[in-house]
């Protein structure tokens, strides 16, 4: 591990996509924090992204090209790469993909700076869209203090924020030995943060703070993976797993209920066009069959009505119709989330 010489460590993994890389590099450089080393761990990069990184590393020495020497390939790699190489006192992990505004760096260190009693903090994030940084309340705004139990939230994997709303100190990851798990190839962000709960680190929202991180909205740049190939369902099986697990070491099996919607999310998430994903399906029945067997019943009994459906009724009908009452109370979240937001954001202005 490296020692900590200076104040801020950004960890951003890179896998192709230039222009949108520079966007995020750019917004990096704009700000008006400058105690920062930025390390661009390279995925695998065609050579017009990579020439692009070595073109910033040449021209600011605060920016390092660190390319992935381990397997396996992914963002997961990448970051704990970044982890071991972190010089800074505070660590954030970014996307390379997205956008921040120039007071990002700055707010985050000093608000943290200020709280000696916390492990991280977690900052409010607005959205990306069309070249333009929007913070107007939208579904996919993280960081704010919507619910009065993030585990329950993380649970049910309406997740209250993802890694890039956070600043930890980076002694406190390395203390508690948290890593992202490498077997992950995409819901890293919930299994890293869920984890962080879990071995006690504490942290605590950015009351008043402003929105710093732009989440890009549309794009398909993201190093994180579909569930396309038998390595994807598997690694969502893990993360299901995974999930329980931490939720479990926390709270016993106080929020099993929400533990069921939240794997209910990751099975609706592989219904396709064609309907049920039924290796995702059975892979999900199987990572909670010894955790908790009802929560495994239940979901075959949802497969075996969903395939008779899909029997009887066009695709669209047979895959929702079983998740139908998870799927009203998503809807009704995410509209009470904006709500929540919104008055959140008018209580800061006033």
């Amino acid at each position: 591990m490296e020692p900590l010489r200076i104040p801020l460590t950004i960890i951003m993994p890179v896998f192709n996509h230039r222009d949108e890389v520079r966007t995020m590099i750019d917004s990096i450089r704009a700000n008006d924090f400058c105690g920062w080393e930025l390390l661009a761990i390279d995925d695998g990069s065609e050579e017009d992204t990579l020439q692009l990184l070595y073109h910033y590393a040449e021209e600011d020495s605060r920016i390092r090209v660190v390319r992935r020497d381990r397997q396996p390939k992914g963002a997961q790699t990448c970051r704990n790469i970044g982890l071991e190489m972190a010089r800074g006192e505070f660590v954030i992990v970014f996307d390379s993909d997205d956008y921040i505004a120039p007071y990002c760096l700055r707010q985050r260190v000093e608000m943290l700076s200020k709280r000696p009693d916390l492990d991280f903090m977690v900052f409010p994030s607005g959205v990306y869209v069309d070249n333009r940084f929007v913070t107007a309340p939208h579904p996919y705004d993280f960081g704010y203090r919507v619910a009065e139990d993030d585990v329950k939230m993380f649970a049910s994997r309406r997740l209250p924020f993802i890694v890039w709303n956070n600043i930890y100190r980076t002694e406190s990851l390395r203390r508690n030995r948290l890593t992202w798990d490498d077997r992950l190839l995409s819901l890293q962000d919930a299994d890293f943060n869920i984890s962080a709960i879990a071995a006690g680190l504490r942290y605590d929202y950015a009351d008043g703070a402003l929105q710093d991180y732009g989440y890009r909205l549309f794009t398909t740049s993201s190093i994180s993976k579909k569930i396309s190939t038998q390595a994807h369902v598997e690694s969502h099986a893990r993360a299901n797993g995974n999930m329980y697990d931490a939720v479990r070491r926390i709270a016993g099996i106080r929020y099993d209920s929400y533990l069921y919607d939240g794997m209910l999310s990751i099975y609706n998430s592989g219904m396709t066009g064609k309907g049920l994903n039924l290796s995702l399906a059975e892979a999900l029945v199987n990572s909670v069959r010894e955790r908790n067997l009802s929560h495994s019943r239940m979901l075959k009994w949802q497969i075996r009505i969903t395939l008779l459906l899909q029997e009887l009724l066009p695709a669209r009908f047979a895959r929702q119709l079983p998740v139908a009452i998870y799927l009203l109370k998503n809807a009704c979240w995410r509209k009470k989330k904006v709500a929540l937001i919104r008055k959140l954001i008018n209580a800061q202005k006033q």
